[in-house]
């Protein structure tokens, strides 16, 4: 295991991918030590949000939640938090964490406003989904089963710059059915939405999936017209049975389709003619993805790899290429569940949190490599709703933040020097970390 000795203690600390992480090498550069931000975390067991100043070392706001343990999502730009409060309404919370970011070529400055959570308080059947983009914010709300009663499955859109307004306008797009599906902001006015699976918006059969088969671009600008369509089951390349799993990077779509003969990776992107996709097959027929990451600056975005849940491998997309191969696959040690991973900001490495307790750094190319391996926690239960506290994944630039919540601690890992830094007593039980995946 790679480590140095920690470093004191803050008396709080969260993670967030809100937070500007910056390395020595740029701080020694300038005359004035640059501001790390405000960070966020959620606590196992008690209905709290807390944001804390990484200068000072102070938490300086609390916000109570209806129940412990809310889901986060960062919002681009990274000044807005999403808050699935997880209540009976289905309510979506926004957190104003105040920081503004002004570049300066080789470093970020961070200004500092005022923290607050804003009056917005969305509403809906199953809020799933968020993801934001091009300006725009998208919270997606899945609606109930049919056999359960009236579904109103919807997508509320908002501009993230009018978040800062006392009532921000809201667009709301009502999806055709329930479905657990997907808003992406495309950019001048056009967004991808998913298409509900026919069969479960039907409701006879309860065996089928809520996941969508398809997607259609829509002009939001003219009438919601539609100005392409991907979601046509006997075309290979135009449709996307079973979606989970979406990222965006360089201009490019990329979403997660079914195992099978009709399986793979579909990427859409904009092209001379309009929007265009492609499908890019699995390098096996009987393993599917359900979660991607991606980031602009890098080549590869990482998927996990698997039959069924537990997603045993990871694998990496160039959505450049015509075809995925089997060098792309990399098996999890053990096999064990991918859980928890995410890219750093420069897309060179991929941070791997594991069940057994492990932080697992890899290299993506030329081809997998294990550069590092921390023992960054207790082992524990991955699975979805463990009834035990599951540590936390978030990566901000090139540092891993890892959430202990049995211990009441949060580290630090530094993708880049290999290193241990930070190891924090914190109040409570840590376990959310915001800019963590919302699923």
């Amino acid at each position: 295991m790679h480590q140095r000795p920690p470093v004191p203690a803050l008396s709080h600390l969260a993670a967030i991918l809100l937070a500007s992480t910056l390395t020595a090498s740029i701080a020694s550069a300038h005359d004035h030590a640059p501001s790390r931000g405000r960070l966020v975390f959620a606590d196992h067991e008690k209905p709290v949000v807390r944001v804390l100043d990484l200068d000072s070392g102070e938490v300086t706001h609390t916000f109570p939640v209806p129940k412990p343990n809310p889901v986060f999502a960062g919002v681009d730009g990274g000044r807005y938090v999403a808050i699935k409060t997880g209540d009976d309404a289905g309510t979506v919370r926004l957190l104003d964490t105040g920081l503004l970011y002004e570049p300066h070529g080789d470093h970020v400055d961070v200004e500092k406003g005022p923290v607050r959570l804003l009056d917005l308080a969305v509403t809906g059947q199953k809020p799933a989904h968020v993801i934001s983009g091009n300006g725009q914010l998208a919270l997606f709300f899945d609606g109930i089963r049919p056999w359960d009663g009236a579904s109103t499955a919807k997508a509320v859109l908002l501009s993230i710059k009018g978040l800062d307004k006392p009532a921000p306008t809201q667009t709301v797009w009502q999806s055709p059915g329930p479905q657990h599906g997907i808003a992406v902001p495309l950019g001048r006015g056009q967004w991808l939405m998913s298409v509900p699976n026919p069969a479960y918006v039907k409701g006879d059969d309860r065996q089928a999936s809520s996941r969508p088969n398809g997607f259609e671009v829509l002009d939001q600008g003219k009438g919601w017209k539609r100005l392409a369509s991907f979601a046509d089951a006997a075309k290979a390349d135009a449709s996307c049975k079973l979606y989970h799993g979406q990222a965006s990077a360089g201009g490019r779509q990329v979403l997660g389709c079914t195992e099978g003969p009709d399986g793979g990776v579909l990427v859409l992107e904009r092209g001379k003619k309009g929007f265009e996709a492609r499908r890019l097959r699995y390098p096996d027929a009987e393993r599917r993805i359900s979660a991607i990451r991606g980031r602009d600056a890098g080549r590869y975005m990482v998927a996990n790899y698997g039959r069924t849940s537990p997603y045993d491998a990871l694998i990496r997309i160039d959505p450049k290429v015509r075809k995925l191969e089997a060098q792309d696959v990399q098996p999890v040690p053990g096999g064990q569940s991918a859980c928890q991973f995410e890219l750093s900001g420069n897309g060179k490495w991929l941070a791997n949190l594991t069940p057994d307790g492990k932080l697992r750094v890899y290299e993506m190319a030329p081809a997998w490599k294990e550069v590092a391996s921390f023992d960054a926690v207790p082992a524990f239960d991955c699975a979805y709703g463990a009834r035990t506290p599951t540590p936390s994944l978030a990566v901000i630039g090139e540092i891993a933040f890892v959430s202990d919540p049995e211990n009441g601690r949060i580290r630090e890992f530094n993708l880049g020097t290999l290193k241990q830094g930070l190891d924090l007593p914190v109040e409570g039980k840590p376990a959310n970390l915001a800019g963590a995946d919302a699923g």
